[in-house]
């Protein structure tokens, strides 16, 4: 039994270090662009196309990264017509290893600020194309830890590398079309009435909201504050376990990588004299929140930026044509909250 583990170690341990050995190979930007070309991810190749020939765009500039909470919520064009020179380069989904892989590329080019976008919690996992985009080194370097996540990802960009290869010797290049001006990508549709009106689901987003701040209230509801039975105690505690054992444990969920990548970013800004911040983006419960007006709408992090753009209150956009769905402005709400926005930066 014994000698079979070993011989399992042993195939498995070269198997990875294969894996790693393949993955260290580096990907043109084309190839990059065509993977992600047509697809909901579409705006790397954007992205990449302004590095590589709107250089001008970006020098000076202000340069909004993250999810889609920055992609549909930002609005680049009008703070530029308002004298703020900005980029909005967010892509779909939350990581900050996504955001430091396009602000290590953005440096030389000399921008002004770069702003990533700030969570209402800690960001888990790896972003989904951080195979395409990292090399084994450089994500470990940028702070990754090894972990199931990073085995996953290894995985993964070593098949990308042998469709690279084929990619390589077919020799597939086209050029792609990126006319927008600008970063912000609407979204037309709004949340109907019911969805935002009715009692019941303004009850269900403030309990959402609620429960984005427990750890800032002793992981109680506002309900069960009053009560001091001894089940209280047991839910609290529960909470309070979960909280510090699981959602913060990096082999599960990988939030310390997911930290780490934003004290790299800050060292990048600082080597290059590059202003780094973050902004938070509202979601709809932050809008219909009953919590008490001094309290922030996010948990504070140790990786945090000493300036994160935000307001103590959203009911401005309490409107339901404001909204897309519970989690991301539409296009009247983009437009109205940039309008905001505006005056802080």
């Amino acid at each position: 039994m014994k000698e079979f583990i070993k011989k399992v170690v042993i195939f498995s341990s070269l198997i990875i270090i294969f894996c790693f050995l393949l993955a260290e190979i580096k990907f043109t930007d084309d190839f990059i662009s065509s993977q992600t070309y047509g697809t909901d991810y579409e705006k790397v190749g954007w992205n990449l196309n302004v590095i590589n020939n709107r250089k001008e765009d970006v020098k000076n500039g202000v340069i909004f990264l993250g999810s889609s909470y920055v992609l549909n919520g930002v609005n680049d064009s009008i703070l530029s017509l308002n004298g703020i020179k900005s980029l909005n380069l967010a892509i779909k989904h939350p990581s900050n290893d996504l955001a430091l892989y396009f602000l290590k590329r953005l440096a030389p080019l000399k921008p002004k600020e770069i702003i990533f976008l700030k969570g209402k919690t800690f960001f888990g996992d790896l972003h989904k194309l951080s195979p395409l985009l990292y090399r084994p080194s450089e994500l470990l370097n940028d702070g990754q830890s090894i972990n199931l996540f990073f085995i996953s990802y290894l995985f993964k960009r070593a098949k990308l590398s042998i469709e690279y290869l084929f990619y390589v010797l077919k020799n597939k290049k086209g050029k792609k079309d990126y006319d927008n001006k600008y970063g912000i990508r609407y979204e037309e549709s709004y949340m109907s009435n019911h969805q935002f009106y009715a009692k019941e689901e303004i009850k269900k987003r403030q309990l959402e909201e609620e429960s984005f701040n427990l750890n800032q209230n002793n992981f109680l509801y506002q309900s069960e504050k009053n009560n001091t039975n001894w089940l209280k105690r047991i839910k609290s505690l529960k909470r309070k376990l979960i909280f510090n054992y699981y959602s913060q444990n990096d082999l599960l969920n990988n939030t310390t990588s997911q930290e780490n990548f934003v004290f790299t970013a800050k060292e990048k800004c600082k080597e290059n004299d590059i202003i780094f911040s973050q902004i938070y983006l509202p979601v709809v419960s932050d809008a219909v929140s009953n919590l008490p007006k001094n309290e922030i709408p996010f948990m504070l992090l140790k990786s945090d930026a000493d300036v994160i753009y935000f307001f103590k209150d959203y009911n401005f956009l309490n409107d339901n044509t404001l909204w897309t769905d519970k989690h991301h402005l539409s296009k009247n709400g983009s437009i109205f909250f940039t309008s905001k926005l505006k005056d802080k930066l």
